[in-house]
């Protein structure tokens, strides 16, 4: 099921949310949108969910309206950050809630949620806890799997794992990934992580203050970003050294060919290492594997590939 929006427009209190977006998303991709706070990217999410509507567009589902649809109506559904799981029921009722709407009853019902905890990697034995028993990641996966239970066609996703410490949120990442391949459903899923959208993303649209700025794959949207805004959305920039371009930390490389500099602090990162170069009058940022082997104050040299230079115009840099 295809998603197309067409010239959609939001403004509240003479503020423009949303200005002319249009773009068609294929059925059964994952697609992240991210902006800065106040880009538009959660308005553009409950538009589509059918929680607020929109001033001025369309919003298509395999080539046909649903804007007049209510949310409850739509072949979609929609995972907050915060899981608005209802906290009276417990776990398995809150996945098999859905299923009874639909008229699933008995050892059926019973089936059906004891599957769709097991896809999002519980067993019963949560499903009897109401959510308050339940760990944070653990509601995570009850809110996907009651998600899942309605049968959407496309999954939206509201920062739904901004709450989550690091190695969870990497957990989880790969489970919504896993599920959204094997059941073929299309993803929207807003974000404020490059990392998270990179890793998710098939498709990634990049908004800025209502607009579209960018659409595309994640690797080409990195590597060439079509304007500054957007490569720093997407990750740190430095320098060029003694130029006006820009690179990313990891391609300047260190040694003892290239451009004279020194080293003015290192920072291990955990699987890499940081560090701050004073080079050509400026300060040029470096990322590498494994320790540099300089220590501040040091002399090093540095160098990089031209052909990775990014270069915008001369008023955006």
């Amino acid at each position: 099921m295809t998603l197309a929006l067409d010239n959609l427009g939001k403004s509240y209190a003479g503020r423009r949310a949303l200005a002319g977006v249009t773009i068609a998303l294929p059925a059964a991709g994952y697609t992240c949108v991210m902006g800065q706070s106040g880009s538009g990217k959660t308005t553009l999410l409950r538009i589509v969910g059918g929680f607020e509507r929109q001033d001025e567009g369309t919003v298509r589902l395999d080539g046909a309206a649903v804007d007049r649809l209510p949310a409850e109506r739509r072949p979609v559904h929609t995972l907050f950050q915060d899981y608005a799981l209802f906290p009276h029921l417990s776990a398995a009722d809150n996945v098999a809630f859905a299923p009874r709407l639909l008229g699933v009853r008995g050892a059926e019902l019973g089936r059906r949620v004891a599957r769709l905890l097991e896809a999002v990697g519980l067993d019963m034995s949560k499903g009897a806890r109401r959510p308050a028993a339940l760990s944070g990641g653990e509601q995570q996966r009850v809110a996907l799997a009651r998600a899942l239970a309605g049968e959407p066609r496309w999954l939206l996703l509201d920062e739904p794992l901004a709450a989550l410490d690091r190695p969870l949120r990497a957990e989880l990442r790969r489970l919504l990934k896993g599920v959204q391949r094997e059941r073929g459903l299309g993803c929207l899923h807003v974000t404020h992580d490059p990392e998270e959208a990179m890793a998710l993303a098939d498709t990634l649209v990049v908004l800025g203050e209502g607009r579209l700025l960018a659409v595309g794959s994640p690797a080409e949207l990195y590597a060439r970003p079509p304007s500054l805004a957007v490569a720093r959305l997407l990750g740190e920039l430095t320098r060029e050294p003694g130029g006006r371009g820009w690179l990313r930390p990891e391609q300047v490389r260190l040694g003892a060919a290239g451009l004279p500099g020194r080293v003015r602090a290192t920072a291990c990162l955990g699987d890499r290492w940081e560090v701050e170069v004073e080079v050509a009058g400026g300060l040029c940022v470096a990322r590498c594997a494994g320790p540099p082997g300089r220590a501040p104050g040091e002399a090093v040299a540095v160098a990089w590939d031209e052909a990775q230079v990014l270069r915008f115009t001369e008023d955006e840099a």
